[in-house]
């Protein structure tokens, strides 16, 4: 992806006018655990190429949906499609074999693998097989391949100089990067970001939000962004969808969204 990022506030115009179909549909998810109601009752659609924000307090429910759409939890009740298929009851390697990928709070990376061994991880994660039986089967052909597929994504995240060293020897906000990348690496249709901002110092942030703009706007991604940092959401996102309590209590524009009382309330008053 060649050329500079922009600066600032991305306008409207910059991304696409509107959702091409429902790729994501939930309806009525609720998942417990034990006395506790994590998800009550949740409906959500999102569409193709679209740009979601999720937000909410702590323990509104946000990762936990996360975690019921790559299948991590089973929810007790509702349904799951995506493209049409449903998730529920499929297994983790399988639901992302049908094109979603997701990241986490804090950067789950293979300590002792190198920055492009950890893309290329990435490919494999769809594969019952994983990461190393794969390479086991690999010829050098593919394995040259998928070199040059993950060299390509450490180039796009301004990553090709770390492409050897180890991730635990890079500063916080790089390995945030290299899990974006890695999740690329599987060729998502979805792409679920679990708070990207958090844990960045100030002056990463917008830097951060612009290169999830380039790649929403030049890749036709659809994501899905947790987030606590408003800025950072408000900066991405047309449309915010609010969690309370497990329960969604707000999804429109974003401007509304901001100025609804019950997502101001909902939120101690951060959205402002």
């Amino acid at each position: 992806m060649a050329g500079p990022l922009p600066e600032g506030r991305f306008p409207l115009s910059w991304f696409p006018s509107g959702p091409l179909g429902a790729l994501l549909e939930v309806r009525g998810l609720t998942m417990r655990f034990g006395g506790l109601t994590a998800l009550a009752g949740v409906d959500l659609d999102v569409g193709e190429g679209e740009l979601v924000g999720l937000i909410g307090p702590n323990g509104a429910g946000k990762s936990t949906l996360l975690d019921c759409l790559t299948r991590r939890c089973s929810p007790q009740e509702g349904s799951m499609r995506l493209g049409g298929q449903e998730l529920g009851g499929l297994p983790p390697h399988q639901v992302a074999g049908y094109g979603i990928a997701r990241t986490f709070q804090n950067a789950a990376l293979f300590p002792g693998l190198s920055v492009r061994e950890n893309v290329m991880v990435g490919a494999h994660r769809h594969g019952r097989a994983g990461f190393w039986g794969a390479a086991l089967g690999r010829t050098a052909a593919e394995e040259r391949g998928l070199g040059e597929q993950a060299d390509a994504l450490l180039e796009t995240f301004g990553l090709s100089a770390y492409a050897d060293h180890p991730p635990t020897a890079l500063p916080y906000g790089l390995t945030k990067r290299i899990e974006i990348a890695r999740a690329l690496a599987a060729g998502p249709r979805l792409l679920l970001l679990d708070e990207p901002a958090g844990g960045l110092a100030p002056g990463e942030v917008p830097a951060f939000a612009q290169l999830i703009a380039r790649l929403h706007r030049e890749r036709g991604l659809t994501i899905i962004v947790v987030e606590h940092h408003m800025e950072f959401v408000l900066a991405l996102c047309r449309r915010i969808v609010c969690l309370e309590l497990g329960h969604k209590i707000a999804d429109g524009p974003a401007q509304a969204v901001r100025n609804d009382p019950a997502v101001i309330s909902a939120c101690l008053g951060v959205v402002r």
